[in-house]
């Protein structure tokens, strides 16, 4: 893969819609994981671990440079095995979800400009989401099944319990708004971008807020 297009610029109209949406959808997994303080003292325990094994074994560049310097080595381990499961987009005539779209890479982008605590839900959500397979496939990680287990782990989790379904949810929106805000994605979905640009709408910004006194009053 080029490195290059790892470090394509971000697009602000879409990257900020998209990152609200991931925030919200990321935060609104605080209260699942505050209702099981077993599992949240786990998560944290193993995230600790986690992170300190990835300062000395993360994913660096031949030039030292981290590729992902927003997401441990595990962390992006998963998300790319979980973008291939989602979206094979391929099959279907569009850009690879994988090698073509830097969708890790622009999730690695919209973790930097995460909120701490929101950043810390999100490496909750994919400890939780590697590890959750060990006991119903044969003690086996997410990122080690082979495709056919892994479609029936996440289809599983998308018909679990309300934890599990709202573990998938919050990284099945990570993943999908992370690939679809690249715009070699939008013919696919017959989108051509802003209408404001093809139709030549004049931008004028944010207005202002109604001044009362300026309000016509009604008369006798």
């Amino acid at each position: 893969m080029n490195n290059n297009n790892l470090r394509a610029p971000r697009r602000s109209g879409v990257s900020v819609a998209g990152a609200s949406a991931v925030e919200q959808s990321v935060a609104g997994l605080g209260p699942l994981l505050s209702r099981r303080s077993v599992l949240r003292a786990g998560l944290l325990a193993g995230m600790a671990i986690s992170s300190g094994c990835a300062t000395l074994t993360g994913r660096r560049a031949l030039d030292g440079e981290a590729v992902y310097p927003h997401l441990t080595a595990e962390e992006a381990r998963v998300l790319t095995r979980l973008t291939a499961i989602l979206l094979p987009t391929e099959q279907f005539g569009l850009p690879s979800s994988t090698n073509e779209v830097p969708t890790v890479a622009n999730i690695n982008d919209m973790a930097g400009d995460m909120s701490a605590q929101t950043r810390d839900l999100m490496g909750m959500a994919l400890w939780a989401f590697e590890r959750r397979p060990m006991a119903s496939f044969r003690f086996s990680r997410f990122s080690r099944l082979d495709d056919e287990e892994a479609l029936r782990y996440v289809q599983a989790l998308q018909a679990g319990t309300f934890f599990e379904r709202g573990l998938i949810t919050t990284l099945h929106t990570v993943v999908c708004v992370n690939y679809w805000r690249d715009s070699r994605t939008w013919p696919g979905l017959d989108y051509h971008g802003p209408v404001t640009g093809i139709w030549g709408v004049r931008r004028l910004g944010n207005a202002p807020m109604p001044n009362g006194s300026s309000t016509t009053q009604p008369t006798a």
